[in-house]
């Protein structure tokens, strides 16, 4: 469902190169066996179908090879006990026990981030107002899209999707798992629910400590100015939003330990 390609191939190569070469050389073998030759005879062939079941065949042929590695990986990292795996909630008992490196293997409820669901529901709703008489309303609202779309870090089109994975109902501590579009290999309806998660711990946050979330989507601090919007603006949006019955508050925006920030490396039904 979400699989770091770049990310299982490098940790396998740490461990052991080899197995990588294998995988590589073992799906360089099962496409030579694929679809080959041209329809047809003297100066003019049929390439059209080839090249059209060659491209699916390839497809194919990556998606195995990305799923191998990630299982030889997997099997690895067992082999060797270098995998914490957690066998129900991962809850302050389990949380005392993890340090920032860590790669943790754990079944969860995963559910979008308030601050996505906020930031789809205000989109959405800005595109259909007009058409239900709400033209006042959808002007107002997308006079604040860009300081929002700043505030929350959901304004850049590379900013990777925020999930909370839950391994109980009132998960503590908060898990945050951030996943670059390019590593969602289904839709993203199709990505939510339950699954069995394998992620590296990145950041610890204890009691105490905060951590803003457009860190987490842009990859990188906030601005002087920009953390002065948000500080001035914060309050109004959430109340803004909370009114029109999204269930956000400024902790979804500013996030306050204990929490763990997490790497997602695979996740699988």
């Amino acid at each position: 469902m979400t699989l770091d390609s770049d990310g299982v191939v490098s940790a396998l190569s740490a461990i052991d190169g080899g197995q990588i070469d294998e995988i590589l050389t073992r799906s360089a073998e099962e496409s030579d066996g694929g679809i080959g030759g041209e329809v047809g005879a003297g100066p003019v062939k049929a390439k059209g179908k080839r090249s059209k079941g060659r491209k699916v065949e390839e497809e194919i042929r990556k998606a195995r090879t990305r799923h191998a590695t990630a299982a030889k990986l997997l099997e690895a990292l067992h082999s060797r006990e270098s995998i914490g795996v957690v066998d129900g909630p991962l809850d302050m008992e389990v949380a005392e026990q993890i340090a920032a490196g860590m790669v943790l293997e754990f079944r969860a409820d995963l559910r979008l981030h308030p601050v996505h669901v906020a930031d789809e529901m205000l989109r959405s709703f800005i595109e259909v107002a007009p058409k239900l008489g709400q033209q006042a309303a959808a002007k107002e609202l997308k006079a604040i899209l860009d300081p929002w779309g700043v505030i929350s870090g959901t304004g850049r089109p590379d900013a990777p999707t925020l999930i909370q994975p839950f391994t109980a109902e009132d998960q503590l501590p908060r898990l945050l798992l951030p996943v670059p579009k390019k590593d969602l290999e289904l839709s993203l309806d199709d990505v939510l629910g339950e699954v069995t998660v394998i992620a590296q711990v990145e950041q610890v946050l204890s009691e105490g400590e905060s951590h803003q979330v457009i860190r987490i989507l842009r990859g990188g601090p906030a601005t002087s100015l920009e953390r002065t919007t948000m500080e001035e603006a914060l309050p109004g949006l959430v109340e803004g939003l909370s009114g029109m019955g999204l269930d956000i508050s400024e902790k979804d925006i500013v996030i306050h330990g204990p929490a763990l920030i997490l790497r997602a490396i695979c996740c699988y039904r």
